[in-house]
């Protein structure tokens, strides 16, 4: 599928929704306000549909038409950053009845779930696809374009620190960095700053640490009594997987954390260095992502959840 036969429906359309993953990130929520400012550009009507925006990100809104929900049908659903239908969480009735369906993306394990597909597993971010949609359409890039692709392009390289980043990456940026605004800023905000919260749940990560079957490769966790104690929200639990995976001699980190407030549902995420594909490994939990980074949803208490997930990794390691 070309960046043409998208653009294509685009100019066609009468109406427009467009959506990403459940919990939004900054690739999710940057791509999909481009994809927003794009739409506005061909003079369609479009809704950015949230299920909930990070605090941290919702200076990309400004100017942007979105919603929490949505009361009339569309024509066409553009779905960015999303690994399957599943991942829409709620917003899949809007996706079925819609007479047209685009799905953009950069994780490897797409599902190519609509009638147009653009995947590119070797992207660094959703956001540089957009930012090549955007190129191969002629459209003139505005200052709030460049903040929402820069946004998405900073968060899913990890600060284009991660090797996704490629020489594509830099490029894109090169261009975006010239729209007047304070992207150091932005990448001290996202990067760099971090609540009280997160640092004393990241304290107790490193206490809850150990390692798993062969060196460099770790497991821990948080627990409700956690995130209770140090007043935490979703965001703030958000950077401590990264904040692991930089400890020296760590090759993979597997953390685990409850998920909203059901002790029984467990949230798994996983960073890595080569050779160890955590995308592989979290599909057998109906879960995905990167081959570096990824995640998955598992059920039971936390004593099973850790022994499974342990168990999980001796046996991919050997296989």
């Amino acid at each position: 599928m070309n960046f043409k036969a998208i653009l294509e429906v685009i100019k066609n359309a009468n109406s427009i929704v467009i959506s990403a993953h459940t919990n939004p990130d900054g690739d999710a929520i940057g791509a999909m306000v481009a994809m927003g400012h794009l739409c506005a550009y061909y003079k369609k009507s479009y809704t950015v549909l949230l299920e909930q925006s990070s605090k941290a990100f919702s200076y990309l809104l400004k100017g942007c038409h979105y919603a929490f929900d949505l009361k009339d049908t569309v024509d066409t659903f553009i779905a960015l950053d999303c690994g399957n239908l599943e991942r829409l969480v709620g917003y899949d009735a809007y996706f079925d009845k819609a007479q047209n369906t685009i799905n953009i993306d950069h994780h490897i394990s797409n599902t190519k779930f609509a009638q147009y597909n653009y995947v590119d597993a070797e992207a660094s971010s959703t956001s540089e696809l957009i930012y090549r949609l955007i190129k191969e359409g002629n459209i003139p890039v505005n200052v709030e374009i460049a903040k929402a692709l820069y946004t998405g392009l900073l968060t899913d390289t990890g600060g284009f620190r991660h090797s996704c980043t490629c020489p594509s990456t830099l490029l894109a940026v090169a261009e975006l960095i010239q729209f007047p605004f304070n992207f150091s800023e932005l990448y001290e905000k996202i990067l760099c700053e971090k609540s009280l919260a997160t640092a004393k749940l990241q304290a107790k990560a490193v206490e809850h640490m150990k390692q798993m079957n062969k060196p460099g490769m770790y497991l821990s966790y948080i627990t409700s009594e956690d995130i209770a104690r140090s007043e935490a929200s979703k965001e703030d639990i958000d950077g401590v997987v990264s904040y692991l995976k930089t400890i020296k001699g760590t090759e993979l980190i597997a953390f685990i954390y409850p998920k909203g407030t059901d002790s029984q549902t467990y949230k798994l995420s996983m960073r890595s260095n080569p050779p160890f594909n955590v995308a592989a490994f979290c599909e057998q939990f109906n879960g995905g992502g990167h081959e570096r980074a990824a995640g998955a949803t598992l059920e039971g208490t936390l004593e099973e959840v850790l022994k499974h997930v342990q168990d999980a990794t001796c046996a991919f390691m050997e296989s």
